[in-house]
């Protein structure tokens, strides 16, 4: 009956965007293997592959994860590290990465700069391929992050106009995933609700136990509005930034994520990790 229940649990990552998560104490992972998918925000290292500007393979990236520089657009692990340390399992390798056979414990596919087709059909492939228990979070609030909101003039924190738009798109993933649950049978959809954690971590730091807002905590180019420039130093407590460049969260911040998916309903709905595997 395990090995049955087990062999269902895949989850799966799109589009994401404070404290520690405490992995269980068990003999077996909690799920057979853990599929990611979405952009810089998830990347372990795929972008180290290919040709392209948008990479994240030195320091001071990494800086803060035990392997040091992976690729990972961020100081130390992401949601998805987390995530998986809770589950029992190793951290995804990236899928460009693998020169053999593809691991069975799980893989990443998630690539800085990408973005998804509608046409691909993606759910429904992941689906028909096996998938039945998915998770996938909002898109964050743009309009705060310093690449946007320091390139044009506006009132408060951030550029609210901005932040309208990508509301017009979350508000269409509660239906959607509902949906998909109701007419593939077996099949379990989650949202992410990271929109409003972030949001509200920009807008009340310090009940995150953070201090810094507004700041990338890595020195950038262009007045804190572009990646890190590569071997600079950064601040000295990344863990009270939210933002690590102009771009991504720190660390804290996505354990924050995590921990919240992982325990709160309210954060990942309608069921939180916890009592996602085992159903």
């Amino acid at each position: 009956m395990w090995k049955m229940r087990m062999a269902q649990v895949i989850i799966f990552f799109s589009l994401i965007f404070l404290h520690l998560i405490v992995s269980p104490i068990c003999a077996m992972p909690l799920a057979p293997a853990l599929y990611v998918f979405g952009d810089s925000l998830m990347d372990s290292g795929n972008n180290n592959f290919m040709p392209t500007f948008a990479k994240a393979n030195y320091l001071p990236y990494g800086v803060d994860f035990p392997k040091g520089s992976t690729g990972r657009f961020t100081n130390g692990k992401t949601v998805a590290d987390f995530i998986a340390e809770y589950l029992g399992l190793p951290y995804s390798s990236p899928y460009i990465s693998f020169k053999g056979p593809r691991s069975l414990t799980g893989i990443n596919y998630a690539s800085g700069s990408c973005g998804i087709l509608p046409e691909s059909g993606s759910m429904l492939k992941l689906y028909g391929l096996g998938a039945r228990k998915l998770i996938m979070f909002e898109i964050g609030p743009i309009g705060c992050i310093p690449s946007v909101s320091r390139k044009h003039l506006h009132k408060g924190d951030c550029i609210e106009e901005t932040n309208q738009m990508v509301t017009y798109f979350n508000e269409r993933l509660p239906p959607m995933l509902k949906n998909l649950t109701s007419s593939l049978p077996g099949s379990t959809f989650v949202l992410g609700r990271s929109n409003s954690l972030g949001y509200d971590a920009i807008k009340n730091p310090s009940k995150y136990g953070l201090t810094d807002a507004s700041n990338p905590c890595c020195t950038t180019w262009a007045n804190g509005t572009s990646g890190c420039i590569p071997l600079s130093k950064p601040c000295l407590n990344p863990s009270k930034h939210i933002f690590w460049d102009a771009f991504h969260l720190t660390e804290a911040v996505y354990s924050v994520i995590a921990s919240g998916c992982l325990n709160n309903r309210s954060v990942c709905t309608p069921v939180s990790i916890q009592e996602l595997v085992k159903m």
